[in-house]
């Protein structure tokens, strides 16, 4: 699953049906052996409840019942994904083996993007096997992994030199992905991992941003420049007008919104806008989308997750001592503001199937491996 996990949806879909399947298999097995089946425990697992109960309350008065089932499937999925890999991961041996397939399965994917759809195709703007803005946070993530272990673990020679050769292609990638969402979520998530584990390095990093947006190719120049552009842009009037949707979408359903995954049907009974040509099935953010869909309640709810999961992250980063738990779970807590509060902000992608997948795969290593941590401390030395 993790091996096809920037490659492939489908790949990374049958591989977590298999890994659950098998899961199902050992707790009927554990249960007919007589056996106590205990679970690990999790710190946010009330915050993870309370965001399930806000999006059930998003159900009455929903627009559309089986959109909303089809909206509570998606995030069923990245929370069955999160239990079990946190109930089933016991090393941090098994952790490295993963987070290496990640790693290559995203090498492979921007190998394709990169060489075979823009130099070879001369596609502008690479996606690999995924929607863009998908790719892009793919990306974001990864450079933020792959930079964290090349500047702050002792590496070898050779690490060092194929660290930075991911790296470089993974930033090439990510800017011919031109998801302007994803550049700042990289920007982001890169300037808290040099706040909190090395602050002096947060000018270099700016000095660098700048001379990369003062020497970039035209194409990707403007591509920059257009994230001011609120007039003419068409992705950028196109979002405003969807969250001005949303907004009044909220006003006549404050309380539990129109129904989870039904921000469509709510559009275009009444609130469309002039500038946006098209009927989208989200808000194009995260926060608005949440807002129009379930309520005050709903956006309290993943708000308070959010708190919860970031708050456990640090904790776990300041506690840890292991060098490796503890640069995966600064990358974690990276990661997660890139994609889920920086990229979230113009995206809707807290459910998104890849982009959830991997945020939640990661944050359950996280848990693993604070778990890991803690059992340590409790063994006598």
């Amino acid at each position: 699953m993790m091996f096809s996990s920037a490659i492939s949806i489908a790949g990374s879909s049958i591989g977590m049906g298999l890994a659950f399947l098998a899961w199902i298999i050992k707790l009927i097995l554990v249960k007919f052996k007589g056996e106590k089946i205990s679970f690990v425990k999790v710190p946010f697992n009330k915050a993870i409840l309370i965001l399930f109960s806000g999006i059930l309350v998003s159900f009455i008065g929903t627009l559309d019942f089986d959109m909303s089932l089809a909206g509570l499937e998606d995030i069923l999925i990245v929370i069955i994904l999160f239990y079990l890999v946190v109930n089933n991961v016991k090393t941090v041996k098994t952790i490295k083996k993963m987070f290496a397939l990640g790693i290559v399965s995203i090498i492979i994917s921007s190998i394709y993007a990169t060489f075979y759809q823009h130099f070879y195709l001369g596609i502008s703007r690479v996606d690999s096997t995924f929607m863009a803005l998908d790719f892009g946070a793919l990306l974001l993530i990864y450079c933020i992994f792959i930079m964290i272990f090349l500047f702050f673990n002792e590496n070898g020679l050779k690490s060092d030199f194929l660290s930075g050769f991911a790296l470089i292609l993974l930033l090439v990638t990510l800017a011919l992905n031109k998801s302007r969402g994803s550049w700042l979520g990289f920007v982001g998530g890169s300037v808290i991992t040099f706040w909190l584990h090395k602050k002096k390095l947060i000018p270099i990093f700016l000095i660098v941003l700048l001379v990369v947006m003062l020497f970039a190719p035209a194409a990707i120049h403007d591509r920059i420049m257009s994230i001011t552009d609120l007039k003419n842009n068409k992705s950028n009037y196109t979002r405003l007008g969807l969250w001005k949707s949303s907004l009044m979408i909220f006003r006549d359903n404050p309380i539990n919104g129109v129904g989870i995954n039904n921000f469509r049907q709510a559009y275009k009974s009444g609130y469309e806008q002039s500038n946006v040509d098209h009927p989208f099935s989200h808000a194009h953010s995260t926060f608005l989308n949440f807002l129009a869909e379930t309520g005050a309640i709903g956006l309290g709810s993943l708000l308070y997750l959010f708190y919860s999961v970031l708050r456990f992250l640090y904790s776990g980063y300041k506690y840890v001592e292991d060098k490796f738990s503890k640069l995966f779970i600064l990358g974690t807590f990276s990661s997660f503001i890139g994609t889920f509060l920086i990229q979230g902000m113009t995206e809707s992608n807290f459910s998104k199937s890849v982009v959830g997948r991997t945020i939640w795969f990661l944050v359950a290593l996280a848990v693993v491996l604070v778990k890991l941590s803690e059992k340590q401390e409790e063994i006598p030395q």
